[in-house]
């Protein structure tokens, strides 16, 4: 660990990432990503193979995936699906709600990559359903209207919505890994949308990780999420469900948002992928061992132990690790079953602090201390986010969502090389917000940690403040890349789902960023 001193003066100095990265903290292997050698983007197989990536997205797309803004359905239609990630030959089951009972719809299937610019291929149509009149939550008004079945635990305040199933498939073999979107549409075109993660290519270089822990925390179907903010009278749930459709994004939580751009950037070059959940990461860390490298994708904010034992333990078995959005592994949960016991349907998460002394309002303190659900950082845990990613949570500013990247001024030349970048050159971009992350002075910094950007922020209060994009090595060998910003991967793709986003008008792609990218990219790997 970095002593106090020694970590004011790496940032006080503006010490450069090329500097040390290019001679004492890098491997041979993997100097000459960062001495201006071009990265090798598209063709991590061997001899130069095509892999299943590519030739999915060799295949016809289309941008038919994406809800029109006067379609978009409100209480006219809802859905939820039994599982947030499935692996080809087993079954998923669709749990829909019609405002009418009787009201035909379907159901369209949309995996999402580059597919020429479209965004997506429709890979599955089922035509000719008819909708159950199952119930329906009303948003605006907070309503729960005609939904008998549903369940709302007074204590915890978990809603289940309890719904009867409407249709099941049995996901085909060839399917490929990725992440899909099933989208629904009633008989007046009103629209909704699920996303899940279909498994597969299980020993590909890079596994990108979706954050299926953190979408229930935000979304409040029912009358209840994990914060006071979006809850009925102000008060959040300790408990939320999977089993209940999402009121975020039109149902598809915060994959149009966080998560399209680089999967759009990563499926365009080639890269030899797999996608997983994180709660198959909850299940089962060692699966990170079969890859090369691990890679966040867009909000990821609520960790099990499970999840935060596996990331760190592949890291020091010299496993990459690339965090790419802010807030990540800020607040432990706990998976729970549903009330019908099927397995890590539950997110658990008390947000109890120490300085707030109300540590006992979660009933393992005391018990299992390790697992009490409060912020990595808290004393009870002192396991803060920046001893694993390098930096972690600062603040956020909801307002004026975006700021520019600053790319550090005394940024060594020979990292920046074959990029375009330059040291001290401002990118007015919208790349850094809402939320950012920095560099924190606690004596658990990473050796070795390198500042690539420093970019200045303002907070809601109007606080001075700054975020950080960083890279360090382990004792390991592996390298640790960390964006610092929610908005930063919007370098990577034009892509801009929903002109309401604010932080998106006028916000392009970044050239420069995406060779940067796909340097970090081969760095992640090299270990191996």
């Amino acid at each position: 660990m970095i002593k106090r001193r020694t970590a004011l003066a790496l940032i006080g100095s503006g010490v450069s990432g090329a500097a040390l990265l290019a001679t004492k903290w890098l491997p041979s292997s993997v100097k000459s990503i960062f001495n201006g050698q071009p990265a090798s983007v598209g063709h991590p197989v061997a001899g130069g193979a095509t892999n299943a990536i590519s030739l999915e997205n060799a295949l016809l797309g289309t941008n038919a995936w994406i809800i029109p803004s006067d379609k978009a359905a409100t209480t006219q239609i809802q859905a939820y699906l039994s599982s947030r990630s499935v692996a080809p030959g087993n079954p998923l089951t669709f749990y829909v709600s019609t405002q009418v009972s009787g009201t035909p719809y379907t159901i369209d299937i949309y995996r999402l990559g580059w597919y020429q610019g479209l965004g997506g291929r429709l890979v599955a149509s089922i035509k000719n359903l008819q909708g159950q009149a199952q119930g329906y939550f009303n948003e605006a008004t907070f309503e729960l209207v005609n939904s008998p079945t549903t369940y709302i635990d007074p204590t915890t305040r978990l809603v289940e919505a309890r719904w009867k199933p409407s249709h099941a498939i049995t996901l085909p073999d060839h399917w490929t890994t990725g992440v899909y979107v099933a989208k629904y549409t009633d008989a007046d075109g009103m629209q909704t949308s699920t996303t899940f993660t279909v498994r597969g290519n299980p020993t590909a270089p890079y596994v990108l990780v979706t954050p299926d822990a953190t979408d229930p925390a935000y979304n409040n179907w029912g009358g209840y999420s994990l914060y006071a903010g979006n809850s009925k009278h102000g008060t959040a749930a300790t408990k939320v469900s999977m089993d209940r459709p999402s009121t975020v994004n039109q149902g598809s939580d915060s994959v149009f948002i966080y998560e399209i751009n680089p999967i759009r950037w990563f499926e365009r070059q080639g890269y030899d992928l797999s996608y997983i959940s994180n709660l198959d990461l909850h299940t089962n860390s060692r699966l990170l061992l079969e890859h090369k490298a691990f890679i966040s994708l867009g909000h990821d904010e609520y960790w099990t132990k499970e999840m935060r034992d596996g990331v760190e333990d592949a890291r020091n078995q010299g496993r990459g690790l690339a965090f790419l959005a802010a807030n990540a592994s800020y607040w432990q949960v706990r998976l729970e079953p549903n009330t019908s016991g099927v397995p890590n349907r539950t997110v658990v998460c008390y947000k109890v602090l120490s300085d707030q002394k109300d540590l006992e309002r979660d009933p393992l303190y005391g018990q299992h201390n390790d697992l009490v659900t409060t912020q990595w950082r808290d004393p009870l845990l002192n396991r803060p986010e920046n001893s694993m990613i390098g930096v972690m949570y600062s603040d956020y500013n909801d307002v004026q969502q975006s700021f520019a990247w600053h790319v550090n001024p005394t940024a060594n030349a020979s990292f920046l090389r074959g990029t375009g970048l330059m040291a001290g050159q401002v990118y007015q971009n919208g790349m850094v917000g809402s939320e950012w992350d920095k560099v924190f002075d606690n004596g658990q910094t990473p050796q070795g940690l390198q500042i690539i950007a420093t970019s200045p922020t303002v907070t809601n209060e109007g606080q001075h403040d700054v975020s950080h994009t960083i890279y360090y090595m382990a004792p390991s060998g592996a390298l640790v890349f960390a964006s610092g910003s929610n908005y930063w991967t919007s370098a990577l793709d034009d892509f801009r789902y929903g002109t309401h986003l604010s932080w998106a008008n006028g916000s392009k792609s970044v050239p420069e960023v995406q060779k940067l990218m796909g340097n970090i990219m081969d760095a992640l790997i090299m270990q191996h």
